[in-house]
């Protein structure tokens, strides 16, 4: 895909990953007393809203109920620090970052339950580098697995006092819940004091029916601060609806703002839709505001899109709505609105994340792959999550070539040196196996999506160009290759190899990347040989780019193509990724390009395949007009007429996408709705598929279309 275009596919998938830093979390309370009376049983209780269940200040002298966690770890109450008062509680001899104290709280807690928990923990000395603390809870569910939660965390240097405040619920039925305080640093002691756990719902929404925020209840509704340094709370100032709204000020950084845990509402699999109103607060300058989810996971973060930067004008409330698929394990899950720059303070009302129905495929139609048998094979992009249920479906009904959207990647295989990811990809691979697909390899080499160490010298500093360097990267790209070609020879097809290595604004055509700042186009030459090596003699190996149908970019790529088969590297073929939109280019353009890398007896393969609707960057519609689907699909057809007259030189074509649910263009180039492929979000069959089948089923042209 095309450099600064990428979004996790599935908008996990989508997309472009918003890796936004951890910030501080503070503030300052009076120290509060320690509750010395017993709790009481919970099956004749039922605390209201609002109710503290139990707070830790240690005052007693001993533990108060909290145990060491870790083989070594030593735990006290101790006079040398408190936030409060006179006692904290330390955590010693430490050899783990989740090592220190640990609370019991299945005794405390009940399921489908709201609580916040809170508390202050200070480091025992300055860190060498910042450490982050965490609250953290282990999920050991009845008859299933166990899962580690974080509930609050902060990042911290220093020895000043740090709040810890998050939002837990669970559930179902626990054999245990530990409550435990997590220090980055293992070998560095810490006190824990004013731990609070409070009850702030009565009952909690279904997690089967969504979430509905409309802070008519005059509370945050399980909102928090993200970062905790900003204010997030209720305000009667302004609405969209009713009486009160979600207020948000006090930003420090463009990545905070409200938070939501969602972790127990979404499932796996399931697709949501996602829907919430914004404001500026008066006085505040037009600005940009997007849709986030946080993705917990063994103690890794992962950050998606859900609807991308959109500008809001002052004055009025502005609509975020998309879609977001649960497609990855994830410990903890959460939704914040956060913004691309700036702190700007705003509203929020009338959020709401709804379950989509399960899907379901239509078995009765032709099946697309079925039509061209005998001309090209036709392919899809998946992630892993859509080998099951009815994407797995879809896939197996119309195409028998499947290529992974973003699992197969150089940052997604290999992310830090020499630790690979096999996950995603094998279960891409295993599913093709099973149902006798070809499968397409994308990509080994991108100058985007790759992993920054990959770039830096032997000292951890941004390589320069010197033959040290040089030689360091050659060597890197090929250990990367020869790891990935050795695992897939047998089961991949097609390879491509290089991807989007040219720029038509540079003098010689070839894009300035750190591949060709430090090695000139050796790292072309190396891939391809090194891949033949390793694939063998019948793998397919392809150079993939964009806007092949621009004669200027066409003509620098088939100069660089010609003068390598010239050196007798072993180029198989061009991929074309054909992001092509309702207007433009001219399928003329495409055929002409097609032709002219065939004079050089390559093969040709149509490799990205989507149609945007729109014309330019700008415009935004809330429903697609039915005529642009009609234009859409008669544009289709005449494209696969145009392959169809070419299939002597064409051997795959993939569309970029299974259904217009799940397309990058979703968020690029702005967050808006396009539907670019065949099956729409539902995976019905669009127009555009109907015109490839069956045309009589496309209703005529609109009256003013010009196709």
């Amino acid at each position: 895909m095309r450099s600064g275009w990428y979004t996790p596919f599935c908008l996990v998938l989508a997309g472009v990953l918003l890796l936004s830093p951890i910030g501080w979390w503070g503030s300052s309370v009076a120290k509060a007393a320690p509750s010395m009376e017993p709790f009481p049983s919970f099956s004749d209780t039922v605390r209201s809203a609002g109710m503290t269940v139990k707070t830790y200040g240690f005052e007693q002298g001993n533990s108060d109920g909290w145990k060491p966690r870790g083989a070594y770890t030593q735990i006290a109450s101790v006079t040398e620090a408190a936030y409060g008062g006179t006692h904290s509680l330390k955590a010693t001899a430490r050899t783990a970052a989740w090592n220190g104290a640990e609370l019991d709280v299945k005794p405390l807690l009940l399921p489908d339950l709201e609580y916040e928990i809170s508390g202050y923990v200070k480091l025992d000395g300055n860190a060498a580098i910042p450490s982050v603390l965490k609250f953290t809870i282990e999920q050991q569910q009845t008859g299933g697995t166990t899962t580690w939660k974080t509930v609050a965390q902060a990042e911290t240097a220093g020895t000043s006092w740090i709040k810890l405040r998050g939002r837990y619920t669970f559930t179902g039925e626990m054999n245990a819940l530990k409550l435990y305080v997590e220090n980055s640093n293992p070998a560095q002691a810490y006190y824990v004091d004013e731990v609070e756990i409070r009850q702030v719902s009565v009952t909690r929404t279904n997690p089967t029916s969504g979430i509905v925020s409309g802070f008519e209840d005059g509370t945050a509704q399980g909102w928090v601060s993200r970062l905790g340094a900003e204010t997030v709370q209720v305000s009667n100032a302004d609405a969209r609806t009713g009486s009160y709204s979600l207020l948000t000020t006090g930003r420090q950084k463009a990545y905070a703002g409200p938070k939501l845990d969602v972790t127990t509402t979404m499932q796996k699999g399931s697709r949501y839709t996602v829907s919430a109103w914004v404001k500026l607060v008066s006085g505040e300058q037009p600005a940009k505001v997007r849709l986030s989810v946080q993705r917990d996971h063994q103690g890794q973060s992962a950050y998606e899109t859900v609807v991308g930067d959109t500008t809001i004008a002052t004055g009025g409330w502005i609509h975020l709505s998309g879609t977001y698929t649960f497609a990855h394990d994830a410990d903890a899950v959460s939704m914040y609105l956060e913004s691309p720059e700036g702190t700007s303070s705003f509203y929020m009302d009338d959020f709401e994340l709804s379950l989509v129905p399960p899907l379901a495929i239509e078995k009765d139609i032709p099946s697309l792959h079925g039509l061209y048998q005998g001309q090209f094979s036709i392919g899809t992009a998946i992630e892993a999550f859509q080998t099951e249920g009815a994407y797995g479906e879809l896939v197996q009904k119309h195409f028998n070539s499947v290529v992974a959207g973003n699992a197969m990647k150089p940052a997604s295989l290999q992310p830090s040196e020499g630790q690979f990811h096999w996950e995603e990809a094998d279960q891409i691979v295993q599913f093709a196996r099973q149902h006798g697909l070809e499968i397409r390899f994308h990509t080994l080499v991108w100058h985007n999506q790759t992993g920054d160490w990959m770039f830096k010298d032997k000292n951890g500093q941004p390589m320069t160009p010197t033959a040290e360097n040089k030689k360091l990267l050659l060597d890197r790209l090929e250990t990367h290759i020869r790891a990935v070609a050795a695992r897939y020879k047998k089961v991949i097809t097609d390879w491509d190899v290089v991807n989007e290595v040219i720029d038509p604004d540079q003098p010689d055509g070839m894009r300035r990347s750190k591949w060709y700042q430090i090695t000139g186009t050796e790292y072309i030459e190396k891939a391809f040989r090194v891949t033949r090596e390793v694939a063998g003699p019948n793998a397919r190996l392809f150079i993939n780019d964009y806007n092949t149908h621009e004669p200027k970019k066409r003509d620098f790529l088939y100069n660089l193509v010609r003068d390598l088969l010239a050196k007798g590297v072993p180029i198989d073929g061009v991929g074309h990724q054909t992001h092509i939109r309702l207007e433009f280019p001219a399928i003329a353009e495409i055929e002409q390009s097609i032709e002219k890398f065939a004079s050089l007896g390559l093969d040709n393969q149509i490799t990205e395949l989507d149609m945007g609707l729109y014309s330019n960057d700008t415009d935004r519609y809330e429903t697609i007009p039915e005529a642009m689907l009609i234009r859409q699909a008669y544009r289709y057809q005449a494209l696969f007429d145009m392959f169809t007259r070419q299939q002597e030189h064409i051997s795959n074509v993939t569309i970029w996408g299974t259904d217009d649910g799940n397309t990058w263009l979703s968020t690029f180039p702005i967050a808006r709705l396009d539907k670019p492929l065949l099956f729409d979000e539902r995976l019905k069959a669009k127009y555009a598929y109907w015109a490839l089948v069956d045309p009589s089923k496309v209703p005529p042209l609109p009256a003013e279309s010009n196709e």
